[in-house]
């Protein structure tokens, strides 16, 4: 890992927030001009329990009605006759379209910006937790490298390099800028119905180079449309890790599990993009719907 790229500090010694900080209003306000047709689509997957892949050693999220119309046919009433229905789900905050928050990997003994492990406790993450985010909002880049290599999904055991991105951007016409978004297509949640157990086996991802390419020009998150952005099986060395690189080292933050595909066929490829995590105190991840508006 080169080590000469790091955030810590960069926004003081109490920063929790990272590349957040990027964030500015006139970064935001410039990011708004991408905003041509006024359409607007959500790149989230549904929660749901079947038919939606999870990493494995998570649970599929858990969906059930505590009042329903049953009820009300076996002799329930409420006052002044209105019904409703309630409902509640269980699920990993890491299970759907999510975000991880920076107090998600770590090495050694710290956490993003030098903070000890001992503050991610069993009762919550006392420092970056992701609450801390709030909102991401900016300018939008989708890099479609599937459509670049003229594929509908990348090969299960490829790596996306920094030529690979070179190039998506001079066919795409764009420039990745600070403070950006970043968006890459490999196709590969497409596979999940026609071969869940290739999707699982092994993914396409982002390789280490192309992500410190990527940070090198000050992103502010990276989000792919597979499980876990960087290729799987995951480095099992954290000196070679993308999560390790980009959540410990940059406080960038990175989202998992995004649905591209529909999006693509647009081929918009600036746009405005806001997501926001629920604010789960103490959490390290949670559910993101993430909004484009091109």
């Amino acid at each position: 890992m080169d080590t000469s790229l790091t955030n810590w500090n960069r926004w003081g010694e109490e920063d929790e927030k990272g590349a957040l900080n990027l964030l500015t209003p006139d970064t935001l306000l410039k990011a708004k001009e991408h905003i041509k047709q006024g359409k607007v689509q959500s790149l989230s997957y549904p929660i749901r329990q079947t038919k939606v892949p999870v990493f494995p050693k998570r649970t599929p999220a858990v969906h059930f009605m505590t009042i329903d119309g049953g009820d009300y046919k076996s002799g329930m009433n409420t006052p002044g006759g209105m019904k409703i229905a309630d409902d509640y789900v269980v699920m990993p905050t890491h299970g759907t379209t999510h975000v991880d928050g920076l107090g998600h990997v770590w090495t050694e003994e710290q956490i993003y910006n030098g903070y000890s492990q001992d503050n991610i406790r069993s009762t919550g993450a006392k420092k970056c937790g992701v609450e801390k985010i709030e909102w991401i909002a900016g300018r939008g880049v989708l890099l479609d490298v599937a459509r670049l290599k003229g594929v509908n999904h990348l090969d299960s055991q490829y790596v996306i390099t920094p030529e690979d991105i070179e190039h998506c951007m001079k066919k795409q016409n764009i420039e990745i800028q600070q403070g950006d978004i970043v968006l890459v297509r490999t196709g590969w949640m497409s596979v999940f119905e026609s071969n869940p157990g290739l999707f699982y086996e092994r993914q396409p991802g982002i390789g280490l180079e192309a992500a410190r390419f990527l940070a090198e020009r000050d992103i502010v998150g990276l989000g792919a449309d597979n499980l876990t952005v960087e290729p799987m099986p995951m480095e099992e060395n954290a000196k070679k890790s993308l999560h390790v690189f980009m959540i410990r080292e940059l406080g960038m933050y990175l989202m998992e599990m995004l649905h591209l595909d529909e999006f693509a066929q647009e081929k918009e490829y600036e746009f405005f993009f806001v997501a926001a995590p629920l604010k789960i105190k103490g959490g390290v991840g949670s559910p993101i719907n993430p909004i484009v508006i091109y």
